[in-house]
């Protein structure tokens, strides 16, 4: 998973896509997605547990990510404090998830999170950090690779094909933010390219298409390549909430300063 990278003199420049459905099957979205895009941070969320308990979980660590650049201007914190400042909000909204789920006493509240920091510095790098099975796949040279390897029962044992996972298995995690006091986020090195495409999602993306097919459709390079595999999972099924990122990495042109920002 960890690649060496390669320095680049230029800041980097992003095309953004991002899309977030309720699917076919359930009454309520319970994914969230995050995009703060001039600190170079991404993230999607899937919540658990039932009714306001999953969409109030994601929601959350969006919420406390949002606050914690409200004010941060671009540039004004090293890339090091960057990480330690995503790290430090899903810490922070884990606790806020946990005291709230005592106080409706709902067991197994809490959400999953997958984030992408980009080195703004042009250094060719981005650390991915990560709770749950939402994941980080990186495409490039028309190959989709997982960056990210799920918190979940099957993954532990050794299952990576989703069709070969167990019922009892199927969508059972181990690790979330929020169910415990002490939740361990995972931070792994990532090596960036110009051209590398970046897709945060929810496993309601990856469950209702295999790999092949998602590259399929990156390969496309279409006007909207997130409306793209959203109504591709729809068409397999939309068994669940589907939510995708998907970040294109350039070098060149600096940041705009009015990139937009989203949070759903």
């Amino acid at each position: 998973m960890n690649d060496s990278a390669t320095p680049s003199d230029n800041p980097l420049q992003f095309r953004i896509f991002s899309r977030t459905d309720v699917g076919k099957r359930r009454q309520r979205n319970e994914d969230s997605l995050g995009v703060f895009a001039r600190h170079g941070v991404f993230l999607v969320a899937d919540g658990m547990g039932g009714v306001d308990g999953g969409d109030y979980s994601s929601q959350k660590v969006v919420e406390v990510m949002s606050v914690a650049f409200a004010d941060l201007k671009p540039g004004a914190c090293s890339y090091s404090e960057i990480l330690d400042l995503v790290e430090a909000s899903i810490l922070k909204a884990s606790g806020i998830i946990k005291q709230e789920a005592e106080v409706r006493g709902i067991s197994g509240m809490g959400t999953t999170v997958v984030v992408i920091c980009f080195n703004m510095n042009g250094q060719g790098d981005a650390t991915v950090m990560h709770v749950g099975d939402s994941r980080l796949y990186r495409y490039r040279n028309r190959r989709l690779l997982p960056m990210t390897v799920d918190h979940s029962l099957a993954a532990e044992s050794g299952i990576s094909d989703t069709a070969m996972i167990p019922m009892f298995m199927a969508g059972v995690i181990t690790r979330a933010v929020g169910v415990r006091d002490d939740v361990k986020v995972d931070r792994n090195h990532v090596n960036v390219r110009s051209g590398d495409l970046f897709l945060l999602c929810s496993d309601g993306l990856y469950n209702m298409l295999p790999d092949a097919r998602m590259a399929e459709l990156l390969s496309l390079k279409s006007v909207d390549p997130a409306a793209d595999l959203t109504n591709a999972a729809n068409e397999a099924g939309g068994f669940d909430n589907i939510t995708v990122v998907l970040i294109e990495v350039q070098n060149g042109k600096p940041l705009q300063d009015d990139l937009d920002e989203t949070i759903c």
